[in-house]
Order: C-alpha cells, then structure tokens, then sequence
C-alpha cells in the first residue's frame, strides 16, 4: 500500500513533548516519523495524517530459555531507533483457515498504536484486546484498524498476548493465566508510555469482544489493575473459566496427544506445529459431554483458570469482591451470537431437537424452556442457535452487568439487532457483526465477509460515535442501566432505546450462575 508523501520537517506532540521527525527518501516512500519515549526512539508510518506504530514491543520474547511459559518481563531500553514501520508475525496459534497449520512465530510481546501525527493536549486512549477463544488473536486485523476513531481524538492501542498452550495451559512450576498476565503488562507499557504518543494515561479505556471481553472483565476484577483505566468496554463476553482440576485434565490430554509429560521442559522442546495441532485436537476430545460436561458446550478447552492468585473465583464473584465502582461500563451482546458458528458452515440446518434438549438438560432446565425458544425460531437449528446464544454469550453479558450494576457501577447496555445479509441472508445478528460497526471498519476484507457489500452506514455513524463519546466522557448517549428498568440501547438500522427486552429468557436464566 501507498501513503502519501508528506513534507520533511520536525514537530512537537504539544502535549507529550516528544520530538517527531519525518523522513522520506524518494516520492514513493512511505513517510514516517520518530517518536521519543523513555525506552528510546520508536519509528513509524503516516498516512492520511495517522500515525501508525507496528509491532512496538512491551515485553521481552516469553517463547525461548528460561522465559518460557514465565510471567511476561518488561521490555528493557534500546539503543539506536526501533523499527516500528511493518507488522511483526503474530504469536503462535492456529491457522484460522488450516486449523492444524502453524500461524505465527514467536518474539516479543508487541502491541500497536493508532494517533494523530500532532495533537495540541492529551488525548484518550482505548487499549483492544482481540478475541479469538484464548486460542487465536490478531491484534493486526484491519478489522480493528482504528483510523476512525483517531480522527475523532482517540488514540488506539491493540495488544497481542500468549493464547493457547503457551497463554492459558496449567503448567506445573509456572504461573497460569499467563495471557492475562501479558495483558496486565500491556497496560503497565500503556501508563508508562503512551504520554510519548499523544495519550493521556488517566484517560484509559480497555475494551475488548468475545474472549477479549472476558479478558475486560477478568481484569476489571483483580485488585492488580487497580488505576490502569476508567473505563471497561465489553462486546459480547462469556464466562468460561476452569477449576484448577478441569485445567489439570486438560493439560493431561496434551500430553497424551503429544505423547509427553506435559511439564515446561518436555513443552519447550516440542515444535511449535505440533504445539498448534495439540491445541486444535484438545478443543476437539473436549467436546466429549460425557468426559468434559459442561465444558463440550464451550467450544475450546483453553481457559482462564481459577489459580487463587490473579482469579480467585468466578469472573461474577470477582467483580462483587474487587472491581472498581468509580469505572464506568458499556457492555452488550449481539442478538444472534451463535449464528457466526453455526451458518457460515451450514450446520444450522443439521441440528436435531436432541441437541437442544441435551443442552437444556446439562444446564437443569425444564423442557417447557423450549416452547418459549420456538417463539420467532421457525427452524430446530434456529432454536438452537438461540439457546446456545443465550447460555455462550447473551446470558453471561446479561449477567456481568447486573453484577456491576448491583457493585454501584455506571453501566451502559446494548443489544445489536442488525441483521447481516450474509451467506444467502441468513447470518443476522451474529457474534462478531457488531464489532465493524463500532470501529467504522465495515469495508475492511473480513468485515465484507459477514456484513454485505451495503452495510447500513447510519448503523456505522450511531455506534461508532456513542463509543468515542463512551471514550471521551465515560458515558455513553442513552440512559444508564439499573435492574429496576432495564433501559437498553437496541442497535439497528434505527436503534431505539428499550425497557428489558426478552424479559421472559432473561427471567429463564436468572437462577443459572455462570
């Protein structure tokens, strides 16, 4: 890709202090700039008057000798000036297209940083944390490309952390939730540094969808964040989590799939290709109900565990205990979440009412929850999709925010009900959908996939302005949410505020602790 060539010269970040010089050496070169930081000199692109910073390490390679499988360790000062002009592999993880093939490498903890080229004060900042079943992440994606929001004076950080064996696998002699970990670090990098770029430190909010989501809460209840933001945004969160026995188990199918003691040395000396194929063939001997219980309905076995050291409880529990009641919260879900798993690959139309009332039963419930699931679900694979949307995602956001609400926080809740016209107009309003909408990113290649060549751009312009204004102020532009009224923002081609809507599932849920 091209960027426009802009003239050489050397400017300030007013509020940062930091010197910025840009460089060009022949009129096809990319222009790019220096910032100055306390680590050293970083340098990165600008096109169309943003600034980029690719693949700017926060933590020291955690895949190679003694760091392995280790707390993440701070990246230390550099001589000379880094590079930071180009996207670095991502951490290792399945391929999402060749799910046993090798993607990525490993290196250094990276994360990437969206600003204006120059700023007259201090600007919020978002820190994203990508999703992706705490198997995958690619805070690369142009998905979550956040040139809309800097145009609108917010700085975005997006943050790669461990996923998978080397992120969320209980390891005897080291420490879990190693990803997490990562993520605590990337905003101790954030509050040290990003002053450099333009950001206000006091003025953080970390956001994140799906297992990103989760990783919002998850840290929102831990006393070691304490300070490290302001604001939470959580699209979409689950709340999966593993006793220390179920991630010990888990951790035993390894190492029979690898023909291992599955101990940090033996894990160390195995590929990373095999590493990858272990993880996909542990998420598939987990779908076993009669093995695994509950844990077959989630859909991958590498969880955030309950270590009682940085999670000592459910992420509901932790919340009540130690998240802070003076962050304020935007939290939602798609109304359809489980479509994105079940259309693309035409499975919907394969289920069996078995299946619903398997489910129904592993969660004790009575049958009679399926006369109300098959209102507006003319299909079994309909109702399916419903119920499994509601126990993955739906209910547990439902959840989480009446938990925050109840801890005295300021709560913001959405429902998006935009339904996708892809793959023969039967997506809807699936898990993922909301996200382009929110960033402004709806022509981005993979945003194409699920969206539509014609998403509404009305959608675009609502959503994304009542995220910068949630950003910028801490509140968003509908009134707050309590549990007396419910008062609910419903995404759509015309979105409306609403009183408790699906009252009669949410009441269905309300005995079900996640």
């Amino acid at each position: 890709m091209k960027f426009k060539v802009l003239l050489i010269g050397l400017m300030t970040f007013c509020c940062a202090a930091s010197a910025l010089s840009k460089t060009n050496e022949s009129d096809d070169a990319v222009s790019t700039l220096v910032v100055n930081t306390a680590l050293g000199k970083v340098k990165g692109i600008i096109d169309n008057g943003i600034a980029e910073f690719r693949s700017v390490p926060y933590a020291i390679n955690p895949f190679e000798g003694a760091r392995r499988f280790q707390a993440p360790e701070k990246i230390k000062p550099w001589e000379g000036v880094l590079d930071a002009t180009a996207y670095k592999a991502p951490v290792p993880q399945p391929d999402r297209g060749k799910e046993t093939a090798l993607l990525g490498a490993p290196g250094d903890l990276t994360l990437n940083i969206l600003a204006p080229v120059k700023t007259a004060k201090k600007l919020p900042v978002m820190v994203w944390i990508p999703g992706g079943a705490f198997i995958r992440e690619n805070a690369s994606d142009a998905m979550y490309r956040g040139e809309s929001f800097v145009r609108d004076g917010v700085i975005v950080v997006t943050v790669n952390y461990r996923v998978g064996i080397d992120g969320f696998m209980h390891i005897p002699g080291t420490p879990d939730n190693r990803g997490i970990l990562d993520q605590i670090a990337a905003l101790e990098w954030v509050q040290s540094h990003i002053a450099s770029f333009g950001g206000d430190p006091q003025q953080v909010t970390l956001a994140g969808q799906s297992a990103g989501a989760e990783c919002v809460a998850i840290l929102s209840g831990t006393p070691r964040t304490k300070g490290l933001f302001r604001s939470v945004i959580m699209q979409s969160s689950p709340i999966q989590t593993v006793t220390m026995d179920q991630a010990k188990q888990v951790a035993q199918t390894v190492g029979k799939l690898l023909d291992i003691k599955p101990t940090a040395k033996n894990l160390s000396g195995t590929p990373y290709v095999d590493l990858v194929k272990a993880v996909v063939d542990t998420g598939r001997a987990v779908k076993d109900r009669e093995t695994w219980g509950m844990m077959s309905w989630g859909g991958t076995a590498f969880l955030p565990v309950i270590d009682h050291a940085l999670i000592d409880g459910s992420p509901i529990d932790n919340l009540a205990r130690h998240a802070d009641p003076s962050v304020s919260v935007l939290i939602g879900s798609t109304e359809q979440e489980s479509r994105l798993y079940l259309v693309p690959n035409d499975q919907i139309d394969h289920i069996h009412m078995s299946e619903s009332l398997q489910l129904i039963h592993d969660l004790k419930m009575n049958d009679n929850v399926l006369k109300i699931y098959k209102k507006g679900n003319p299909t079994v694979g309909d109702v399916h999709a419903a119920l499994l949307s509601d126990y993955t995602f739906r209910m547990p956001t439902q959840q989480i925010a009446d938990a925050l609400v109840a801890h005295g926080h300021s709560v913001w809740f959405y429902d998006f009900g935009w339904h996708s016209p892809a793959f023969h107009n039967r997506l809807g309003a699936a898990h993922l959908v909301d996200v382009p909408f929110a960033f402004d990113t709806t022509q981005a290649p993979k945003s194409k996939v699920f969206l539509g060549d014609h998403p509404p751009q009305s959608l675009v312009n609502t959503m994304h302005s009542d995220w910068v204004r949630f950003i910028r102020t801490g509140q968003a532009g509908w009134s707050v949410y309590q549990t007396d009224h419910r008062k609910t923002m419903r995404f759509d081609t015309k979105s409306v505020q609403v009183n408790d809507p699906d009252k009669a599932i949410r009441q269905l849920w309300e005995s079900y602790l996640f």
